[in-house]
């Protein structure tokens, strides 16, 4: 297992140069943005804009503060459809190739969590997490993630996590999956990531 900080991530500009991200991991790692074959990280959005265009890659976005954005799924169509995301809402999947328009709803800051993965290497699934026991089975997956948005959890290995900090658990053999239990604390909120790899070996 691997444990990152807050004092381990480094942040750097949009794809599009349109605000900044912080990358909280990357795999393989130190990959750019064009060669990574999956991207966690971190942004905050103050001001209404397009998202960055990522062919081929497929994303899931989380609100983890501020009132929400308001999604913009088409910006050229006269009959766009248009997705609200809040910090209830379930995380939100979409193509990284789709054109996307986001605005805030009153104006407020959003922090959002962001989680991209390479379409024809991996797929991934995001949840989010509240207090309470939580015992994780991933059979089909090879590497899952596991973010702490806010408060605090213990893992079944001894192991705390805090408001920021991140863990990644990898499969130990072939077809093991993965598995290991939460205690999060109460007002804990983590999110849980899935990563399959469809060409097996790459883990």
């Amino acid at each position: 297992m691997r444990h990152w900080t807050l004092h381990d991530y480094h942040t750097m500009p949009w794809k599009n140069g349109g605000g900044s991200t912080t990358e909280l991991a990357v795999f393989p790692e130190q990959a750019g943005l064009d060669q990574f074959i999956w991207r966690l990280s971190t942004a905050s959005v103050s001001s209404a804009g397009p998202f960055s265009h990522f062919a081929r890659i497929d994303r899931t976005l989380a609100v983890l503060s501020g009132q929400g954005l308001i999604m913009q799924c088409d910006s050229e169509s006269q009959h766009a459809a248009s997705v609200t995301l809040t910090r209830d809402s379930q995380p939100y999947r979409f193509a990284g190739e789709m054109p996307v328009f986001a605005e805030l709803l009153d104006g407020e800051t959003v922090l959002d969590l962001n989680m991209m993965t390479r379409r024809d290497t991996c797929t991934h699934h995001m949840q989010r997490l509240g207090a309470g026991q939580h015992v994780i089975s991933a059979q089909d997956a090879q590497q899952v993630l596991l973010f702490c948005a806010r408060g605090e959890a213990r893992l079944d290995n001894g192991s705390l996590l805090q408001a920021s900090d991140l863990c990644l658990f990898e499969e130990g053999t072939e077809h093991a999956g993965i598995r290991f239990t939460i205690e999060a604390a109460e007002q804990a909120e983590l999110y849980l990531i899935r990563i399959h790899f469809l060409v097996t070996g790459l883990s």
